[in-house]
């Protein structure tokens, strides 16, 4: 058999034009139930920015899911507050992605923005999860 005649790999391998690939995407089980953890790893979430996430919330495995609906049947996170943490970490991106609006007025007023947020996020969670804030 020449290699004109094998049988093409399969999807995962991908189709690249050219030639398969290997992708650490296999293909999806439909019979395989992907279940959702709503709990979180310890008793702390802290409220830290990293470039490029959205909502700042981490727990002890690190950066929680930033999906709504995970925040809501988590942690009961409010719609409000989602999207005020959400609003928070876009600013925080924009801040530092422009290097002319980094001054310490505008991490100062992020940083009061943040206190804020974490005064809901600690009445929103109860008194079962302990929130800490790690500025900038």
């Amino acid at each position: 058999m020449t290699s004109d005649e094998r049988e093409p790999p399969p999807p995962y391998f991908g189709d690249y034009p050219g030639g398969a690939y290997w992708s650490a995407v296999g293909p999806e089980d439909p019979d395989e139930a992907h279940e959702v953890s709503y709990s979180i790893e310890g008793d702390t979430i802290r409220f830290m920015w990293d470039y490029g996430v959205v909502v700042p919330l981490w727990d002890g495995t690190g950066l929680l899911p930033e999906d709504p609906e995970w925040l809501r049947r988590a942690l009961g996170l409010s719609d409000a507050l989602i999207a005020d943490l959400a609003a928070w970490g876009r600013a925080m991106d924009h801040l530092d992605a422009h290097p002319r609006l980094r001054t310490d007025a505008a991490y100062g007023r992020l940083d009061e923005r943040a206190k804020e947020l974490v005064a809901r996020l600690r009445s929103e969670v109860g008194s079962g999860i302990r929130v800490t804030y790690r500025p900038w």
